[in-house]
């Protein structure tokens, strides 16, 4: 493996990512409620659809899996660190429906990802 970094996109697996991004929308939907109920513009109005703009854009910019020679690591949106992994204690990473499937010390992790960047993620991880 060369000593780039690679980075790639993910989501949490489906069961979180539905509860992640209903809260999200949830603010999206209290800011129609209101433009609705009042029927012009309102400073508050605008501030909540940003919010709700603001937070979509973090969702997806912040997770991410780092691919740096001997490390695999997951970032989360409020821990730049949160899953470590070095490819020696890497036990699986295989490709699953939508995304891959990780091992570590016993326990499984599932993860969203593009087809691409899934296929790019295993290759990088299995290859010395």
């Amino acid at each position: 493996m060369t000593n780039s970094k690679h980075t790639f996109k993910y989501q949490p697996n489906l069961a979180s990512s539905l509860i992640v991004w209903s809260w999200t929308l949830l603010i999206l939907m209290i800011g129609i409620v209101w433009w609705l109920e009042t029927l012009k513009f309102q400073w508050p109005l605008l501030l909540i659809f940003g919010l709700f703009i603001f937070i979509s854009a973090i969702q997806l910019v912040m997770r991410r899996v780092t691919v740096d020679r001997n490390l695999i690591i997951f970032s989360t949106v409020f821990n730049h660190s949160w899953l470590v992994i070095p490819r020696d204690q890497l036990e699986m990473i295989t490709a699953v429906k939508g995304g891959i499937k990780v091992r570590i010390d016993g326990n499984d992790y599932q993860f969203l990802m593009p087809k691409k960047s899934r296929n790019q993620l295993i290759n990088l991880a299995q290859n010395d």
